[in-house]
């Protein structure tokens, strides 16, 4: 937060961090469009939905590090002007939710989220859970969206993108677990 949200989208576009969600996208420039984006409010989404046969390596961020993963939504909704996040997370890991919960209000007591989150004044931002419906196909970033507004999870049409129009019809940046985490320590180090 010493840095200007400018500085912090310049930075992880200069870090060269792609989307690790299978598309390879720039995150900088996700990130850049979404704050470009007109919109009164603006939003940073994590996609949980890990619904691969067989992976599991959101589930080890989940319970090992998702301080990691907080910290990196705290650092995109600072970069694109959000207020508030959202975790999506798959239905088969509702195991966890009271445990990340329990994370994120850890994170509220220490100052990190909420108002003037990580002691920057004027920065209120805060993150909530949202368990998805179990649909593969809500892994797609549109998907998930439609699925997180409570209609069926189907991949919506382009444009616009998520970022002109995305969560609740306003600018949004999807990213998945791990390039939160990659953000938070590119940011870090």
């Amino acid at each position: 937060v010493a840095k200007t949200p400018e500085e912090v989208i310049a930075e992880v576009k200069a870090s060269g961090l792609r989307g690790r969600g299978g598309a390879g996208f720039s995150t900088g420039m996700k990130w850049d469009f979404t704050r470009q984006a007109a919109g009164d409010k603006k939003y940073i989404v994590c996609n949980g939905d890990e619904g691969e046969p067989g992976t599991f390596k959101d589930r080890v961020i989940f319970t090992e590090m998702p301080e990691m993963m907080f910290e990196g939504m705290a650092i995109g909704g600072y970069a694109i002007g959000a207020d508030e996040g959202l975790l999506y997370l798959r239905a088969e890991y509702m195991y966890l939710k009271k445990y990340l919960d329990k994370v994120l209000e850890t994170m509220r007591k220490n100052g990190i989220l909420g108002k003037n989150a990580a002691g920057k004044k004027g920065f209120n931002f805060d993150i909530r859970i949202q368990v998805g419906a179990g649909a593969y196909i809500c892994g797609e970033e549109s998907a998930l969206i439609e699925s997180a507004e409570g209609k069926r999870g189907e991949p919506r049409n382009r444009p616009p993108f998520p970022a002109q129009r995305g969560f609740m019809g306003k600018p949004t940046s999807v990213n998945n677990v791990e390039t939160f985490c990659c953000a938070s320590r590119i940011m870090l180090e």
